[in-house]
């Protein structure tokens, strides 16, 4: 109690000797009108939950702009023989990078024409050849339940992939969640006894040169990522974004949970990060 009083004194003679000095009229203010005042500001001080949540819009708000400049900036590529020539120099590319030539297990997607990703079959169909542990990601659980996550199961042979059931919420092309006996589970690289993940491309709506990548906002990948990176056994894989160059920005605006990759491979250019 006495270190309050003294406390709440120092206070009180701090706070005059310095008002006195702006404003003489303040000469004969007492003691509780001083720490009522003290009060009321800190009330009216803006509290840091509220500063939390006005940056989080601020950055919802700029990762949905560069969104919707991205889905404009794709469509100048609607041109069949445009967008077909950019993917396959873009899957060349990757084809090219030490990250790739040098993992025997990678996770790839299968790219959405819908999106306007970069095609993929040819670097899917490249890796199986060469004999790579191909993953390939599919979304399970509910999403309306806030229950679905990313799962990288295991694909042999092209004929694995299922065929896009436009009735999901998703509608993208992803391996059978079982084997062709319809009742084993095919293999998933966050199993026991999964090998290490060398490498990881992600598609992404933007990326920056720096490994910046903003994703369409469901943060099935940053999620993925974040698990590997916490693996018991084995060390994170490295991670290759793969776009088109009109994808590439001059910064992503990132949150807290927002992962960074690697490399950034485009038709024209190949970015090392880290």
């Amino acid at each position: 109690t006495n270190h309050n009083s003294v406390s709440k004194f120092f206070i009180f003679t701090s706070w005059k000797r310095i008002h006195l000095r702006r404003y003489p009229n303040f000469k004969n203010i007492n003691k509780s009108s001083v720490m009522m005042m003290a009060s009321s500001s800190k009330a009216h001080a803006p509290s840091s939950s509220s500063s939390s949540s006005s940056s989080s819009s601020k950055l919802s708000a700029e990762k949905s702009l560069i969104r919707k400049n991205i889905k404009k900036a794709l469509k100048t590529l609607d041109h069949d023989d445009a967008f077909t020539k950019l993917g396959a120099n873009a899957s060349f590319r990757l084809a090219q990078t030490q990250a790739f030539q040098s993992a025997t297990t990678i996770a790839l997607y299968v790219a959405s024409e819908r999106l306007r990703e970069v095609p993929t079959r040819d670097a899917i169909a490249n890796a199986l050849a060469l004999g790579k542990r191909v993953y390939l990601p599919r979304v399970v659980g509910d999403f309306a339940a806030g229950t679905a996550t990313m799962r990288m199961l295991e694909v042999t042979r092209m004929d694995e992939i299922e065929a896009a059931d436009e009735t999901s919420t998703m509608k993208l092309e992803e391996p059978s969640t079982t084997l062709s006996d319809g009742i084993t589970p095919r293999p998933d690289v966050e199993d026991e006894d999964a090998p290490p993940l060398h490498l990881v491309v992600c598609p992404g709506v933007a990326f920056d040169r720096s490994g910046g990548r903003l994703g369409r906002g469901g943060g099935f990948y940053d999620a993925f990522l974040c698990r590997m990176a916490k693996h018991a056994k084995h060390a994170p894989p490295r991670t290759l974004g793969l776009c088109f160059d009109v994808q590439v920005v001059d910064e992503v605006p990132r949150g807290e949970h927002d992962i960074v990759v690697n490399e950034v491979v485009t038709e024209s250019t190949h970015y090392l990060s880290t």
